[in-house]
């Protein structure tokens, strides 16, 4: 009787796993349906031959691949053939890895419709209204080998041998390997040669760097976060806007620039693309505080969420041991004065401008000093090693409201929820989705693989937001039919 009780209980839990995968199969078919519908996507064909593979079924079944996590175009051909639901979602489709490849390859833009009809769905159905995004940015390796690269002065030293003496064989020596491999190589011509070292001087030259990536030209030196990581790799900067009430991910923008700072202004115009809505809230790290980002969101009448390092210090209990640091000294915004940790008041000494930010106006600089007061203090030699404590502040009107913002407990409090939005992604997309080994190559493709992966963690999230809320699936269906036709 046991023995049968487990038997039933776990034939009961097999069904209601093999119910809810076909459900999920059949909201991401009427998620691709949907957004076909709603974006008027149609594929012009013409001419003789064999017609080919409907191109709305090959789409759901490369992306029923990618939300199982499937980049492999053997293994999905393979599944495709073989697996009911591949077979089903795609009507029967059996298309060769090849083919696949090149669906990719030339439809992968669709996949980025499909994240912008999420969306859409998502607020029409209430589940969000996009009032507050929160974004960040990580770092995606190339996928190219640290071997695979040439230096300038490798290039500098080729161009001399084809075109002004042939090296010695002390100078090939220190040649890097690549460049030696380059410079035996038979299979082209001295002028083939000398006008693909050209080319890879002008890249150097737009990119501003000494080493190209051989295999992807495209990638750029950067900081990883990997531990015990010295060196930069070549990699691209991955910016993410995430909803902080759906955990949608609103926006996602590929950039070749190594930092955050000027970022929000490319993938905002994007989120307001997608949301057709404008957000109330944008949250950033602080790298993100620059006056292009802040005047960008201030014209368009989002409020800013981002400390200074001071209040991010603050706000995380990760002040600095130095009683002496700034962020001891308390700024009295009435009276425009510092109050430095021996209570004493650093008064403004003058105003000057500052040089020009990129992409933005200038900013004001004022210096506090109470040169008396540091004269007879005790702690001389100890808060300051000049003659005197200065404070120096470089402000702006827009700058400084979003200090003022973020010294509210309002401010304080809506800023948390951001660490609790994006931080995850970055993990999963890593881990999860391991993107950091799928052998794609040049900025173009590396955003249009974003687009797939972020259109793919979408379907999944708004499944279980529907589960969650308790929703009829059946009647979530039918607002999609409803909404693609409006």
């Amino acid at each position: 009787m046991i023995l049968n009780n487990y038997i039933l209980r776990d034939l009961t839990r097999e069904i209601e796993e093999i119910e809810e995968e076909f459900q999920f199969m059949y909201l991401a078919s009427e998620i691709v349906d949907g957004t076909f519908k709603f974006f008027k996507i149609e594929r012009l064909t013409s001419g003789p031959g064999k017609p080919p593979f409907d191109l709305k079924d090959m789409i759901k079944l490369i992306f029923y691949g990618h939300i199982n996590k499937i980049t492999s175009s053997v293994e999905l051909a393979y599944n495709a053939k073989y697996n009911h639901l591949y077979n089903l979602i795609s009507h029967g489709v059996e298309p060769s890895d090849r083919t696949i490849r090149d669906y990719r390859m030339y439809f992968s833009l669709i996949y980025k419709l499909i994240m912008s009809f999420i969306l859409v769905v998502a607020n029409r159905i209430g589940l969000t209204d996009f009032e507050h995004i929160a974004i960040d940015g990580t770092i995606k390796r190339a996928y190219n080998s640290p071997f695979n690269i040439i230096k300038e002065k490798d290039i500098s030293l080729l161009i001399k041998h084809y075109m002004v003496e042939e090296l010695s064989k002390d100078e090939i020596k220190k040649l890097r390997r690549t460049a030696r491999k380059f410079l035996r190589d038979e299979s082209k011509s001295d002028e083939e040669k000398v006008d693909i070292l050209f080319y890879w001087w002008y890249l150097l030259d737009c990119s501003g760097q000494v080493s190209l990536a051989l295999n992807d030209n495209d990638a750029r030196l950067m900081k990883t976060k990997d531990k015990g990581q010295k060196y930069r790799k070549f990699s691209y900067n991955v910016q993410l806007g995430t909803d902080t009430k759906s955990k949608l991910i609103c926006g996602v923008n590929v950039v070749q620039n190594p930092t955050d700072h000027y970022q929000i202004p490319a993938l905002m115009n994007q989120i307001l693309v997608n949301l057709n809505t404008k957000p109330k809230k944008i949250s950033a790290d602080t790298i993100y505080l620059t006056l292009a980002n802040i005047e960008y969101l201030d014209n368009l009448g989002i409020s800013a969420l981002i400390p200074t390092s001071q209040q991010n210090r603050k706000n995380s209990d990760n002040q600095p041991d130095n009683p002496f640091a700034i962020d001891y000294f308390v700024f009295d915004e009435y009276k425009n004065v510092f109050i430095c940790p021996n209570n004493k008041e650093l008064t403004l000494d003058g105003a000057y401008p500052a040089p020009q930010e990129k992409g933005g106006g200038n900013k004001i600089k004022l210096v506090y000093s109470n040169y008396q007061a540091c004269k007879n203090c005790q702690y001389k030699g100890k808060c300051y090693k000049s003659n005197h404590r200065t404070i120096t502040r470089y402000i702006h009107e827009s700058t400084y409201k979003v200090e003022r913002l973020m010294s509210t407990e309002e401010g304080i409090n809506d800023y948390k929820l951001r660490s609790k939005t994006v931080e995850a992604h970055n993990g999963t997309f890593k881990r999860v989705y391991h993107y950091d080994f799928i052998p794609l190559i040049g900025l173009k493709r590396i955003q249009n693989l974003m687009f797939t992966i972020v259109a793919s963690y979408n379907m999944i999230r708004l499944f279980n937001l529907i589960k969650e809320n308790e929703m009829d699936l059946y009647s979530v269906i039918n607002a999609i039919r409803f909404i693609s036709s409006n």
